[in-house]
């Protein structure tokens, strides 16, 4: 979960904009504004502006984007997160990843090729490099 001075938020429906519960299943892509947590099973890609949860009876079978994501369950697909990604003990995740931070608890698998790329803000536009002389 998300943490904020050493204590972990609770669950509630204000702090998800959209939840898939244990025995719901979906076939199709999701792209979502918001936060999502998944206890459920989805076939499709996910694209969140917000943070995604992946519970650990969930299994997700597709590509994500998000902002942020924990994941205690399985996921085959890669992922794209512009902040940190974490793989807790009973977490899965097979596919290729390009975050700014990752990590993995002891128990946790990654299967994939991994790609750390820095932050870029939107006020710090990479300059193109200048020509040189022969």
């Amino acid at each position: 979960m998300f943490k904020s001075e050493g204590t972990t938020k609770k669950s509630t429906s204000d702090t998800y904009d959209v939840i898939i519960g244990k025995s719901s299943k979906i076939d199709g892509n999701i792209a979502s504004d918001g936060s999502i947590r998944i206890e459920g099973t989805i076939n499709g890609d996910i694209d969140s502006k917000g943070n995604i949860i992946i519970g650990p009876n969930a299994t997700v079978n597709g590509s994500i984007k998000c902002n942020h994501i924990e994941i205690s369950g399985s996921v085959l697909g890669n992922v794209i997160c512009n902040s940190h990604l974490k793989v807790f003990a009973q977490g899965s995740l097979k596919g290729n990843i390009e975050v700014s931070s990752f990590d993995i608890e002891e128990g946790g698998t990654f299967d994939g090729n991994c790609k750390i790329a820095a932050k870029i803000k939107p006020e710090q536009k990479p300059q193109p490099k200048k020509a040189e002389r022969e």
